[in-house]
């Protein structure tokens, strides 16, 4: 499948994705200027609302029921969430730039921004609990938000473990985004009225895709136009994540590559754009995005066999479609 921008993909929920873009900007209001002003420059960032749109698509996929207000309350506090953790993510980076806009904190500062985004997850947690009948959801998103800041620890907890082994790498990738996306296809599967069966699978769906989805964004990393991606080349190189083609080449190439490729790596920060560009040559020709895009592909064919298990409708093809997306995107 060639890359296709989600938006193609989303227009049996436009309208859906519509109220949720309503119920977004009514919860970001606040009194207080500077929340307003820092959950808005994040809201209108230019964020694809993929996790939204994945729960939704989930939903009117399992097709038995859709709460309007159950269903948009939902997508509008996993928006919450993902928004909260991108401000968390950007200050413990120290990112200057994020999809090509200056970030958050690098506009109004580190630490109002940290309390913006504890500010939109308290927000995600009043949108889920406002309802008794989503207190499920309000269990499962607990559990999700647990599992990713774990996760983040974990990554950051083995930067520059250039021994990193594949098992440590998996753990990382599965916590902090297989658990999300598998949060937001099983509360879709929940508001669409779906079986345990039926919940079960949209759950191992959303978790296969949410692997793909990552092994894909590392390969961006090396691989990404920065025009389309907002970040620059060998961003996780220099902050010394160690991701899957780094991870396959460390261990396939002769002593002497990896002695010259660890001297490199330890440079950090200091790496040039001419040395990412050497870099990513050393992991192209050991095999390591091969390795990478077959890893993401398996996941990928993974994730779709689980819908089988759904009828045909226009809701259940575009989770295909945006599965092959994920493998191939650009952005």
């Amino acid at each position: 499948m060639t890359a296709t921008r989600p938006e193609g993909l989303l227009a049996c929920i436009e309208d859906d994705l519509v109220k949720v873009e309503e119920r977004l900007l009514e919860e970001t209001r606040s009194d207080i200027g500077e929340v307003r002003a820092i959950s808005g420059h994040t809201l209108l960032s230019g964020g694809k609302r993929l996790r939204p749109a994945i729960a939704l698509l989930a939903a009117r996929c399992v097709g038995r029921k859709f709460d309007t207000r159950q269903a948009y309350s939902a997508a509008a506090a996993v928006e919450l969430i993902h928004m909260a953790t991108l401000m968390h993510d950007d200050v413990v980076d120290e990112a200057p730039e994020r999809r090509g806009r200056p970030t958050a904190n690098a506009v109004y500062g580190n630490s109002i921004t940290i309390l913006t985004g504890d500010f939109l997850l308290a927000k995600a947690i009043w949108l889920l609990s406002r309802d008794e009948e989503n207190l499920a959801m309000v269990r499962l998103f607990a559990d999700v938000t647990i599992a990713m800041a774990e996760g983040e620890v974990l990554q950051a907890a083995v930067a520059r473990n250039w021994n990193l082994n594949l098992s440590t790498y998996e753990q990382v990738i599965e916590r902090k985004t297989a658990r999300f996306l598998a949060g937001c296809t099983e509360a879709g599967a929940l508001m669409g009225g779906g079986t345990e069966q039926e919940t079960a699978a949209m759950r191992a769906f959303g978790h296969h895709l949410g692997i793909s989805f990552q092994i894909a964004d590392d390969m961006l990393d090396f691989l990404g136009d920065p025009k389309h991606t907002g970040k620059p080349l060998g961003t996780d190189l220099r902050d010394g994540r160690v991701t899957l083609p780094l991870i396959h080449t460390l261990s396939s190439c002769d002593a002497a590559t990896r002695t010259e490729l660890l001297a490199q790596l330890e440079r950090g920060q200091a790496l040039t754009d001419s040395d990412i560009a050497a870099l990513t040559a050393v992991i192209a020709r050991h095999g390591g995005f091969e390795v990478a895009r077959t890893a993401a592909q398996e996941r990928m064919e993974r994730a779709l066999g689980e819908l089988n298990r759904f009828n045909d409708s226009p809701y259940r093809d575009a989770l295909i479609r945006l599965a092959g997306y994920v493998v191939a995107r650009d952005r």
